[in-house]
């Protein structure tokens, strides 16, 4: 299975990369990043690097490249709080997805129409994320409204194009990195999930898909130490 991953340099898109290269069921791997990967990555033939400066335009020069991928992984973005202001934080959360989702709602998925196949964007969202954007919210306001907002664009272009796009959202609380003991959750304020389950579930929905629409943290927690077991 080919795959799109976006956001391979950080956090967990770099655990989701590491759990592709592992999988078996994905064969290639087209990591679209601003920023070479490492080499040694670059060494892995699953993994095809496509340099993509600006994440709010895709030319139509990356449809052939990008043909026959069943799949996207999306970890581009973040709370508002890792951001220089606000709207710097929702042209990432918000801007940049849609541009994605749409350009590959409209160019890639099309391609998978005759396999009776739908396109899976598999997007990594927030803890208690709001899709209410006028719901009165007292703590993380911006951040959860601009994920809420973020969501509800993808889920409405997921319905425009229902036959052969859908949209599968993971909202998980405080990321773990690797190596982080259960000491380390105990101090985090909130609940806590390690990334390697968030990479592994994401790869998982890419792959299989989910009966669900949306995991929540606990669901995140759960599944992704199953999978992890196995």
């Amino acid at each position: 299975m080919k795959v799109i991953l976006c956001g391979a340099t950080g956090l967990v898109g770099g655990e989701v990369l590491i759990q592709c290269l592992t999988n078996e069921a994905i064969t290639s791997i087209l990591a679209l990043t601003r920023r070479p990967l490492a080499k040694e990555l670059l060494a892995n033939p699953k993994v095809s690097n496509i340099l993509h400066e600006d994440f709010s335009h895709y030319p139509d020069s990356l449809i052939e490249q990008l043909t026959g991928a069943k799949a996207c992984i999306w970890a581009i973005g973040g709370m508002n709080a890792k951001f220089p202001n606000p709207t710097i934080a929702r042209t990432v959360n918000v801007e940049y997805t849609h541009a994605a989702a749409h350009f590959f709602a409209t160019n890639v998925a099309p391609a998978l129409s005759p396999t009776g196949r739908k396109f899976r964007f598999v997007y990594c969202s927030g803890w208690r994320t709001e899709n209410d954007l006028e719901k009165p919210l007292w703590w993380m306001q911006d951040s959860r409204r601009v994920k809420g907002e973020a969501e509800n664009e993808l889920f409405a272009l997921a319905k425009e194009n229902e036959g052969v796009f859908e949209v599968l959202v993971l909202r998980p609380a405080g990321i773990l990195p690797r190596g982080r003991t259960l000491r380390g959750m105990l101090l985090m304020l909130g609940p806590a999930v390690k990334v390697e389950a968030v990479g592994t579930m994401m790869v998982e929905m890419a792959i299989n898909g989910c009966e669900k629409k949306t995991l929540e943290n606990g669901e995140i927690v759960r599944r992704g130490k199953e999978l992890l077991a196995v």
